[in-house]
């Protein structure tokens, strides 16, 4: 498990590019920044913006909406007017791009914003195509890291949506609303990565028709993380399920500290007038009976292994629900033989996530490689090259020697040959950091016949 989008924002700027020397040709400061201190065109002589400007494809432009006389055009917004981009200086309306843009080249060599009140300026392209570059070599950097780790039984997906109890309560079992806030609280291993993910919740409740909010609180926050809306449309006590989208509950979070428990539940005071939730008789506190129910039994150390899970309430004032916010928890009742007709299916994984980005140092060597790579291959397989082969002194053949080397020789060399080396350094550098997600697994000694 990884969240890549929230790895690439945070990598977006750990190798930079260099700026073009032609102040015409100038991309985004912001493309130049580099944490790392890398930048792209020093991983290959070839890796320059000229070269990577002539393969960029004839139809990126189809990356922007088509501009519309009758919208509203805000500062920032980029659109695609005769078959060239450009970008808003200015709130504007009914304001035809191409008239107020003078010089824009046809090799989109340039980003002119304009004097005065102009609305629109011809955008540059390169600025958005090495955005795309980069992101594209951290997720291929990112999947290469994780596959490395999985094939070598490093890290691996540890329970895969494994509901807390089978079955449902009695129609006759419900609970007395008391005017509290009541739920599960889950409580994580402490373990770098290990990340539970809840797939589904299911509630059980009879009596009467209506929504139920759902909340999903940390103990190192006041306010809700998430909340979802469940939807009872029969008041018979049957079970609903609801998939809230990324309730992830890490040890460790970028927005929550370090430990501490995460919340689900709901507010009884903000049930519709009738309903109660129907208790399934499971005791949370202590191991199922063996000799009873041998799949309950199996389940419950599969998930204590990774979870302490806790059934509780604490009262709350009538009009909570107007404005949520974390009680506190040493308040909090515990209540081991409950519910409060929740269900729960969750799935936890090795979310390397917060390792990659907290360590991202020691990944900017292979991102740098992994983008020029990519550029090179491109280079040497992308038909819509708009330069002729001779300018960038490089046959398709010598473009595939230089990342691949000789592919029938014995002695391995180019970048791609570098690049797995480094591959390797970096499995090796992030071995046995933490004893479930990134263990050291060395398969034992091996004994051969000299």
């Amino acid at each position: 498990m990884y969240r890549l989008g929230y790895i690439e924002d945070k990598l977006l700027n750990l190798v930079g590019w260099r700026q073009d020397y032609n102040p015409a040709k100038a991309i985004n400061e912001d493309l130049t920044k580099s944490e790392s201190g890398l930048l792209f065109q020093d991983a290959h002589p070839l890796v320059t913006l000229n070269n990577i400007r002539s393969i960029i494809p004839e139809d990126f432009i189809f990356h922007y909406p088509e501009w519309n006389e009758f919208r509203t055009y805000h500062r920032g917004q980029k659109v695609r007017y005769r078959d060239r981009v450009y970008i808003a200086l200015k709130e504007s309306i009914n304001e035809t791009p191409d008239t107020h843009v003078s010089d824009f080249n046809d090799d989109y060599a340039r980003q002119d914003f304009g004097a005065g009140d102009k609305p629109w300026a011809g955008y540059y392209l390169l600025n958005e195509y090495l955005q795309d570059l980069t992101r594209a070599g951290i997720r291929k950097m990112v999947q290469t890291f994780i596959q490395t780790k999985e094939l070598a039984e490093e890290t691996k997906t540890l329970l895969d949506r494994v509901s807390f109890f089978d079955g449902a309560g009695r129609i006759s079992n419900v609970i007395e609303n008391t005017n509290s806030f009541v739920g599960m609280e889950l409580t994580p291993i402490r373990s770098m990565g290990v990340t539970a993910k809840i797939e589904r919740i299911g509630l059980q409740v009879s009596g009467a028709t209506g929504t139920i909010r759902l909340y999903l609180f940390h103990s190192s926050r006041v306010e809700p993380i998430s909340f979802v809306d469940v939807e009872i449309t029969k008041a018979n006590g049957m079970f609903v399920w609801v998939s809230p989208k990324d309730w992830y509950l890490p040890y460790m979070g970028n927005s929550t500290n370090s430990g501490g428990s995460w919340y689900i539940g709901y507010d009884q005071n903000a049930l519709p007038i009738g309903m109660e939730s129907i208790n399934v008789s499971k005791d949370w506190s202590r191991e199922p009976c063996g000799t009873c129910n041998m799949g309950d039994v199996n389940v419950w150390r599969e998930l204590t292994k990774y979870l302490q899970i806790s059934p509780f309430k604490k009262g709350v004032d009538s009009n909570w629900s107007s404005r949520p916010e974390l009680f506190d928890n040493g308040d909090i009742i515990y209540q081991s033989t409950f519910n409060f007709g929740l269900n729960v299916e969750v799935s936890v994984s090795c979310d390397l996530s917060e390792f990659i980005v907290e360590q991202r140092s020691i990944f900017a060597t292979a991102l740098q490689q992994q983008v020029a790579a990519i550029v090179l291959r491109t280079m040497a397989l992308n038909p819509e090259t708009r330069v002729n082969r001779n300018q960038v002194n490089a046959s398709r053949m010598d473009l595939l020697y230089e990342l691949d080397g000789n592919t029938s020789g014995t002695r391995p060399s180019g970048l791609g040959h570098e690049l797995k080396k480094t591959y390797a350094a970096l499995r090796l550098n992030t071995q046995g950091i933490d004893r479930i997600c990134l263990k050291c697994n060395n398969h034992g000694v091996k004994y051969r016949v000299v």
